[in-house]
């Protein structure tokens, strides 16, 4: 699960508020769903990644994504899609065969009014295409998706994540980080290609 913390204090001075993202998501190893968490997102948008979702030249991108800490990283891969009301990418580990470690769906505030009805639905069938979500999860976690949607009414921006077990359970902190720095980074970026 991708780093949280507490609701953000007051910024202090000229300092600007970190962006509200609440994160929602599935885990098909433990079969436990969790959220409303908010992400970690005071550090801001990874530029590196921000600069590549830009500069591609249609409304995909694939790429190679670091992540983690001094003492221990990886290298992911993400394929990244703007759907025009949301994004997905699926996070693939380093040279993996087997699949996405990571589906996830980041929907701005910008974009709730727009989303389409079938959003739920769509992401979990995407997902189970992926062989991320077993069959047996699919009708509770569409109906955790939806009381989220009814839920969060306000303007944050959301994140939906299925984590599909392939990534061992002991390196969770580094797949962690790169959840959460790709959800970051295509949240600003969406934002931004919504205002032009």
């Amino acid at each position: 699960m991708p780093h949280l913390r507490d609701a953000p204090s007051q910024p202090r001075g000229n300092a600007r508020a970190p962006r509200t993202i609440r994160l929602y998501g599935w885990d098909s190893q433990s079969g436990t769903w969790h959220g409303p968490n908010e992400l970690c997102s005071s550090a801001g948008p990874d530029k590196r990644l921000l600069h590549a979702l830009r500069a591609a030249p249609g409304s995909s991108w694939f790429g190679s994504v670091s992540c983690g800490s001094a003492k221990s990283s990886s290298r992911f891969f993400a394929l990244v899609h703007d759907l025009s009301d949301c994004a997905v990418a699926s996070i693939y580990c380093d040279e993996s065969k087997a699949g996405p470690a990571e589906i996830i769906a980041v929907i701005p505030a910008k974009r709730r009014a727009v989303l389409r009805e079938e959003f739920a639905f769509e992401f979990l069938a995407y997902a189970r295409f992926l062989g991320s979500l077993s069959a047996g999860a699919e009708l509770q976690v569409h109906e955790a998706i939806m009381a989220a949607l009814a839920e969060e009414q306000d303007s944050r921006a959301i994140v939906f994540s299925i984590c599909s077990g392939l990534w061992p359970s002991d390196l969770d902190p580094i797949l962690s980080s790169c959840v959460e720095k790709v959800a970051t980074t295509m949240s600003e970026w969406l934002d931004r290609m919504y205002c032009n």
